[in-house]
């Protein structure tokens, strides 16, 4: 079943967040208050909202509530916009919302997000949004950018997943990439064809952006 990522405020983290996020085997929901942003959005994804968050009828509305993971995007230039941000937490809260990431500009800004609430908090201007992305989508705990063609993801394995050995598993005939590592609680395994995979292994694994994501898909799905 497809995660559903909620994305609050298109700005330009925002929007560049949706763009990296749209590549992903997910669903997407946009939302901000400026029409000008949606209909922007609107070329990279179809679901885009244009609402008040502040308004908590309005917010509901949007379907908001179903997703899995909510980022909130709102830079705070402007102190109505640090407010807008702690009440938009706080009606995610409300709404049944469980993990919300927060944008923050400031270390202060952050603290308080944390104290209303927010489970993660990013700095954009630190931080790339295509790797907050690969952070958040799915089991992707980590994204390492090698050359244009090829990249590195660590992936965490699904609690569901059976144990099956790499033999068995073909990923470099089927999928052409290579498992480099195996983290299995503190323990780093360099993999043969003998070794296995098992439920909440780290695994991290090599090979095209292309065919990358469906190893995600793959093992976040298993049984």
């Amino acid at each position: 079943m497809k995660k559903t990522i909620g994305v609050i405020g298109l700005g330009r983290f925002g929007l560049e967040l949706i763009k990296s996020l749209e590549q992903s085997n997910i669903d997407l929901i946009a939302i901000d208050k400026d029409i000008d942003a949606v209909r922007q959005a609107g070329e990279y994804i179809n679901n885009v909202v244009c609402c008040d968050i502040t308004n908590e009828k309005e917010l509901k509305e949007t379907g908001i509530s179903n997703a899995d993971h909510v980022i909130i995007a709102i830079g705070q230039d402007k102190m109505e916009n640090l407010s807008h941000v702690i009440l938009t937490i706080m009606r995610l809260k409300q709404l049944g919302v469980k993990e919300i990431t927060a944008r923050a500009d400031k270390d202060d800004y952050a603290q308080v997000f944390k104290m209303v609430g927010v489970n993660n908090v990013v700095y954009p201007l630190s931080i790339a949004a295509e790797r907050v992305a690969n952070k958040i989508v799915g089991n992707v705990a980590d994204y390492f950018n090698i050359k244009n063609d090829f990249d590195v993801y660590e992936i965490e394995i699904s609690e569901t997943f059976e144990t099956v050995s790499l033999i068995d598993l073909n990923l470099r005939n089927k999928y052409k990439v290579n498992i480099l590592l195996i983290q299995r609680n503190n323990q780093m395994i360099t993999p043969t064809s003998t070794d296995y995979l098992m439920a909440n292994d780290h695994i991290f694994v090599f090979g095209r952006k292309k065919e990358l994501p469906k190893m995600v898909n793959f093992f976040s799905n298993k049984i």
